[in-house]
């Protein structure tokens, strides 16, 4: 008598877990967790791999972009050999193509080893 109650017990709590999360697993009654991260660019990006040259005080800064928005770039730069300062304002060169070749007014907005987050002054046009 005593195993029956044993595995009427132990029974009942898989029964009880089984009925109480989805098929997902998570718990029946629990939220579904949202990314905690928070989108704050106002332009989607689009991944692409252009040549640019950012003007830092009147040096050439070879690189290519990672990613592209009407209003912002990622680039990666080949080497700092100047200093390039978040909040400071650059020229940068964007070569689209081989006739196709845009100079926009940007600001830094993160920097991280060869990593530098661009705002543009003016919209892109995005070919």
């Amino acid at each position: 008598m005593e195993d029956e109650l044993t595995r009427r017990k132990s029974d009942r709590g898989k029964s009880r877990k089984a009925a109480a999360h989805d098929t997902d697993g998570r718990a029946a009654d629990a939220p579904a967790v949202e990314s905690s991260t928070v989108e704050r660019r106002s332009h989607p990006r689009v991944p692409v791999s252009w040549p640019v040259r950012l003007w830092v005080d009147g040096t050439a800064v070879a690189g290519r972009t990672v990613d592209v928005s009407e209003q912002g770039l990622c680039i990666v730069v080949s080497a700092r050999t100047t200093p390039i300062e978040v909040g400071a304002s650059y020229r940068l060169d964007v070569i689209m193509g081989p006739k196709h070749e845009v100079s926009v007014n940007v600001q830094v907005r993160y920097l991280a080893d060869s990593v530098v987050g661009l705002r543009t002054k003016q919209r892109l046009k995005l070919v």
